[in-house]
C-alpha cells in the first residue's frame, strides 16, 4: 500500500503528477543531494495541483536554492515565512532523514525523525485547516476537551513537533475525509478540523459541539 494513500485520499487526487527524473536531478545538483524519500515524493506527486496553494508550502524542486541554509535544506515554508522545516544537508545522503524547524532563523530543533513521516503529518495538518468543509475558526481548547477529543477520534500516527509558536501538532481522523489538529505548546491548546465531504464535517463538528472557545 503507499505510505502517502491518506494524502491522497484526503486532497482527492485521483491522478498523482510529479516531477521528471530531469528535474529533480538538477535540483539535486543545486543543493548538493536530497533524502531518496524525498526524491520519490517529487518524483510521484509533486506536481500535483491538489499538495499547491495551501496554508503553507511544500518547497518544490528549483524552489531549494533560493531559500538554502548554511547547513540545512529547506523543505517546508509556513505561509509568512517566519517558520521553515529542513533536513540537514549532512544528511541528504539518507533514505529517510529527520525533520528540523526554525523559527525566524533561530535555533533548529528536532520536528520529525523521518521525512515521510513529516509529510504525511505535515499534509494532515494542511488538511485540518484547507479541506473544502470546516468551520472558519480556530479554537482555545482546555486539557480536559483535548482528552475529550482523544476519546472521540482515532489519533493519526504521524505527528511533528516545534512548529510556528513551539507547537506539538498531533493529528486526529476516524477516516481519510477529514483531520482535526491539536496545537499545544506546554500552554494554549489550539484546535482547527475540516473535511472533503460535507457528511463527514456534520459528523465531525456533532462530536465536537460546545469543544473550545472561538479564537
Amino acid at each position: 500500500m503507499d505510505k502517502y494513500a491518506e494524502i491522497l485520499e484526503l486532497f482527492g487526487i485521483e491522478v498523482p503528477v510529479g516531477y521528471s527524473a530531469e528535474e529533480i536531478e538538477k535540483a539535486k545538483s543545486e543543493v548538493g543531494g536530497l533524502p531518496s524519500e524525498l526524491e520519490q515524493f517529487y518524483l510521484n506527486y509533486g506536481k500535483s495541483p491538489e499538495l499547491h496553494g495551501l496554508q503553507d508550502e511544500l518547497i518544490l524542486p528549483g524552489q531549494h536554492k533560493a531559500l538554502l541554509d548554511k547547513d540545512y535544506i529547506i523543505i517546508f515554508n509556513e505561509n509568512q515565512g517566519v517558520c521553515q522545516a529542513g533536513i540537514k544537508k549532512s544528511d541528504a545522503a539518507l533514505p529517510d532523514p529527520p525533520v528540523y524547524t526554525s523559527v525566524d532563523d533561530g535555533e533548529w530543533k528536532l520536528s520529525c525523525p523521518r521525512v515521510s513521516d513529516f509529510l504525511i503529518a505535515m499534509f494532515g495538518y494542511q488538511a485540518s485547516i484547507c479541506l473544502e468543509f470546516s468551520p472558519e475558526e480556530f479554537y482555545f481548547i482546555t486539557q480536559e476537551e483535548k482528552e475529550k477529543i482523544e476519546r472521540l477520534f482515532k489519533k493519526c500516527e504521524q505527528h511533528f513537533d516545534n512548529w510556528l509558536y513551539d507547537w506539538n501538532i498531533t493529528l486526529y481522523g476516524d477516516n481519510n475525509n477529514g483531520r482535526i489538529a491539536l496545537m499545544d505548546n506546554g500552554g494554549d491548546i489550539q484546535m482547527n478540523y475540516a473535511a472533503n465531504t460535507e457528511e463527514e464535517f456534520i459528523r465531525m463538528q456533532k462530536l465536537l459541539d460546545g469543544i473550545g472557545e472561538p479564537i
